[in-house]
Parts: structure tokens; C-alpha cells; sequence
């Protein structure tokens, strides 16, 4: 009897399991499953003309106040400006700039409220202008950043610092103004010729100290006060320079990520500083209003996206010495036979 059971019970298995390889069915690979998301591009070309035309209803039905549209959102977005920081860098007080976060991927940034922001900072600095006033840039974190400071300033025949934020340059300019006064004779003196009385010695050491001050205080060299307005392209890495000016009720321009804190600037600018193309567009604007009030040419401000050049971003080509595998493997000698000692 025992063994009738076994026999039954191992039929039964045996048929059960025949039955689950019937039903399995082939797994695919990988790449098969992942279908190609034909309609990403349609959903990005769709949020881009919503909020495009979202920004074209709000300054339509607001000509009446003066606010008009500097750039287009499609020129924002192609550049970048809509992206912020990562979800665990962000300052909580920049929560009305951006988009309430789905995950904990990069913060998006508003950029109607860019667009407004960026319109009440560029009537400020033409209204300073007009006055009389002058503007000081400030930005020293990296090398297109440091060019580009430089090369915009000149422009509008305004102050500029693109290297290192010199402690006290506001706050303590009594002290300043004279190395910036040292520094103008020292330079009267290469000019006119009159170095050449010294000895060789005296010229070398003169010459080493005015590329050494000249590095700091070369944009600065013709301000004989206080600035009317300073503008920063990160507050964050700028915040020596953003203390001074608050200590001494200087108004602050800036362009602020998610990651800054909106109470230390008086006129923010929500926008991705990391972008290359956002700094660039921005800085421009804000430059363009320094111009109007000159009655100098402007660059960006009253022309198409067509007339627009962004600046290109080069890519890091991978150096291929680095992949040899001749570098990476590592030859297996082969052993050498023991000799066992008796």
C-alpha cells in the first residue's frame, strides 16, 4: 500500500510541475522590455509652449504696469535657467521660486518668476544709472565666469572684481583706495617712463607688485567711492561680498539658485548659476540695462531667439590613453617551481 501512495504522490508532482512549463513564458532580455520613449521630446515640447504661453497671458495682461519680457522662456530653458539644485542642497526659503518636487531629483525653478524678477532688476540698474550712479560686478568662480565679468563690465564702463573677494574692499575702502592710489603711480610710472631711473633691481620688484595688485584690484582702479549697487552672480560663493554691501546699505543684484537664502538680496533673480549659458543671458540683460541708460548698443534685450548666439559648451573628450588595457590588466608571471629542502 505504501508504495502505491509514493507512486500516486510522485505523478502527481510530476504532472504539476509539466504544467508550470507549459504556463512560464520566455523571459525577454532587457532590451527588449525597455521600449523607446517615442513621446519624451512631445512632452518636453508641450510643457515648453505651456509655459511659454503661461508668461505671454501674465505680461499681456500686465502692459499696463510697465513690466514687459526681457527673454523668451524658450531661450530660458534652452539655456538651462529652469534647473536647479539637487533636493537635499535646497534653502526651504527659495520654496516660492520653484515647483513643488515630485522626487528628490533637481528642483525646478519657475521661470515666470525669473522673468518678472529679472525685469524689476534691470529697471533698477537703468534707473541708477540715469542718476549718475555706478555698478559694481562681482563674480570669481570660474574661468568663463571670471571672463565674462570682466569683458561685460568694460562694456558698460562699470567696476568689476573677477578674482578673489579682497576682505574689507566696501567695508574698509579708506585702506583700499590707497593701494588702489599706489597702484596708479606705480602704473603713471611704466607709462610716462620714469621707471627707468631706478636700477634693474627696483624696476623687476616694481614691475612683480604691479601684476601682483593689478590681479585684485585692476577693475577697481578708477572707482573713488562707494558703488550705487553691486550685482553678483552667486551669492552663495559671493557672500563676503554680499555681507559688506548689506553692512553698508548697498543694494544687492543677484542670481540666485535654489540654494541660496532670497533675505540677504534685494533684488534676486531665480536662475541656475551652474549653467554656463543662464550666467551668460543674465548678465548680459543685466549689463544691457546699464547700457540703454548710456545710450550704448545693446546685445540681447529687444532682439529675436533667432539674433541670440548662447555660448557654446565644450565637452571633456576622454583621453583614450587612460583606457589601454595594457595599463589596467596585469600580467600573471608564472610561478616559479619550489625547490623543497630536505
Amino acid at each position: 500500500m505504501t508504495n502505491t501512495k509514493d507512486e500516486s504522490v510522485l505523478t502527481k508532482t510530476a504532472k504539476a510541475k509539466t504544467e508550470v512549463k507549459k504556463t512560464k513564458k520566455p523571459i525577454k532580455a532587457a532590451s527588449e522590455n525597455k521600449k523607446p520613449n517615442a513621446n519624451s521630446s512631445k512632452d518636453f515640447f508641450v510643457t515648453q509652449k505651456s509655459i511659454e504661453s503661461k508668461i505671454n497671458s501674465f505680461f499681456e495682461s500686465n502692459k499696463e504696469a510697465g513690466i514687459r519680457k526681457l527673454i523668451s522662456a524658450s531661450k530660458l530653458m534652452e539655456s538651462g535657467c529652469h534647473i536647479g539644485m539637487s533636493a537635499k542642497w535646497w534653502n526651504p526659503k527659495m520654496r516660492p521660486f520653484i515647483y513643488p518636487s515630485k522626487s528628490g531629483l533637481n528642483q525646478v525653478i519657475d521661470l515666470l518668476k525669473t522673468t518678472i524678477f529679472l525685469d524689476r532688476a534691470y529697471n533698477f540698474l537703468r534707473d541708477i544709472t540715469r542718476d549718475g550712479g555706478r555698478i559694481l560686478f562681482v563674480g570669481t568662480k570660474g574661468e568663463f565666469t571670471k571672463n565674462l565679468v570682466k569683458n561685460e563690465a568694460t562694456r558698460s564702463k562699470s567696476f568689476y572684481i573677477n578674482q578673489r573677494w579682497l576682505g574689507g574692499t566696501l567695508t574698509n575702502f579708506k585702506t583700499i583706495s590707497k593701494s588702489i592710489e599706489k597702484l596708479n603711480n606705480l602704473i603713471s610710472l611704466q607709462m610716462s617712463g620714469e621707471i627707468k631711473r631706478y636700477s634693474k633691481k627696483e624696476q623687476l620688484m616694481m614691475s612683480k607688485e604691479v601684476e601682483k595688485m593689478s590681479k585684485f584690484l585692476n577693475g577697481i582702479r578708477t572707482m573713488r567711492g562707494l558703488p550705487q549697487a553691486i550685482v553678483v552672480c552667486d551669492p552663495v560663493v559671493e557672500h563676503n561680498a554680499v555681507e559688506e554691501a548689506r553692512k553698508l546699505r548697498i543694494p544687492v543684484v543677484a542670481i540666485a539658485n535654489t540654494n541660496a537664502n532670497p533675505e540677504l538680496v534685494d533684488f534676486i533673480i531665480p536662475a541656475n548659476t551652474t549653467s554656463i549659458r543662464t550666467v551668460y543671458l543674465i548678465l548680459t540683460i543685466l549689463n544691457d540695462a546699464i547700457c540703454e541708460a548710456l545710450n550704448e548698443p545693446q546685445l540681447i534685450v529687444g532682439k529675436s531667439d533667432e539674433e541670440i548666439v548662447l555660448p557654446e559648451v565644450a565637452k571633456r573628450k576622454q583621453d583614450q590613453s587612460f583606457i589601454s588595457h595594457k595599463k589596467f590588466t596585469r600580467e600573471v608571471k608564472p610561478a616559479t617551481p619550489t625547490t623543497e629542502t630536505k
